[in-house]
């Protein structure tokens, strides 16, 4: 009994003394930020989207919507491409107030379905002749267990393999122009898994995910596939600028479905405070934007460095690019 009492005391007063540190830390966080001496990372490029024809997905909130912002503001045209219609248009609506720019306009594109990704291409087709940037920022996480209405898991598709069908339809009307680029929005967390891990992956396989771990694990998978997907198109259309990039740990709408239950509530607290901010967390991506002398297959870090990202193996690229084309439904040898 005296035992238990022991480890009862000493887990409460552990608890208070990792409250105390962290609502301290807390505390000169935010009154650094009130202070103004913390220095957002903020990339000082030359405006260089001007009048280029831009598609950014998931764009009605977070990172997406304020590098549509960015954008707008330079004077790109800019195409939302959104699941959430209301969203989308009200997003497209308060660009163009905020901006001034007129040019920005929403598509509803639903990458957790196939059908709605296709028509999303058709569309943009008939509107536009060129595009000149591809920005694949749409993305969950922590997303309840499912699968799509293509009997795929969901985090996997809306992550991977709907940004891996949209970006192969819009490869010919990419390729028009002659300084096209395309920008995957990617994470540290493909850090975190493995080859085997992706190739073990069963997507049509309805996995349970119980804890955050299992969650992160997916995730990390779904950005991975992304890496691969990105070196491939590197080698293989040299005329097209790849770059991954990597936001950082930003505070957005992606953990809408994490830290639920009041026992998460000091975690919840603890990522509010100390993650950066959406218009913080764009700047990887409008550095990929307007950077002049980026090199094709480059992975722009938190902190707008390049870095050279790991390259795979040819076989193991090949066999992975020949399996995600046919779960998306393309024939095997478009890509290869």
């Amino acid at each position: 009994m005296e035992v238990v009492m022991y480890r009862m005391l000493t887990n409460i007063l552990s608890c208070l003394v990792s409250a105390f540190y962290c609502t301290v830390a807390a505390v000169v966080i935010l009154l650094k930020r009130w202070l103004n001496l913390i220095t957002p990372v903020t990339c000082h490029c030359y405006n260089r989207v001007q009048d280029k024809v831009v598609i950014i997905t998931g764009s009605s909130s977070g990172i997406g919507f304020f590098t549509a912002l960015d954008l707008a503001k330079k004077g790109a045209v800019v195409y939302l491409g959104c699941r959430n219609c209301k969203a989308g248009e009200e997003a497209a609506s308060k660009l163009r107030r905020i901006s001034g720019n007129q040019a920005i306009y929403f598509l509803h594109l639903d990458l957790t379905d196939f059908s709605s990704v296709h028509l999303f291409v058709e569309v943009f087709a008939k509107w536009e002749q060129k595009l000149d940037v591809l920005v694949n920022n749409a993305a969950v996480f922590h997303h309840p267990p499912g699968l799509t209405c293509d009997n795929i898991e969901i985090t996997y598709q809306t992550n991977y393999l709907g940004v891996f069908l949209l970006t192969t339809l819009l490869l010919d009307i990419i390729q028009v122009s002659p300084a096209a680029r395309i920008i995957f929005v990617s994470s540290e967390a493909h850090k975190l898994v493995s080859l085997e891990d992706l190739f073990l992956f069963r997507p049509r396989h309805l996995r349970e995910l119980g804890t955050f771990s299992d969650h992160v694990k997916i995730y990390g998978i779904s950005k991975l596939a992304i890496h691969l997907f990105a070196q491939h198109l590197t080698e293989t259309f040299p005329g097209v600028l790849v770059a991954l990039v990597d936001p950082g740990n930003v505070w957005t709408p992606i953990y809408r479905h994490s830290w639920k239950s009041w026992s998460d509530t000091l975690i919840w607290m603890r990522c509010y405070v100390f993650m950066r901010g959406v218009e913080e967390g764009a700047q990887s991506t409008v550095h990929a934007l307007n950077a002049p002398h980026l090199m094709s297959g480059k992975y722009i870090n938190s902190h707008l460095d390049s870095e050279d990202q790991q390259i795979y193996g040819a076989v193991a690229v090949q066999q992975f690019i020949a399996d995600s084309a046919v779960l998306a439904g393309l024939p095997q040898g478009l890509l290869l």
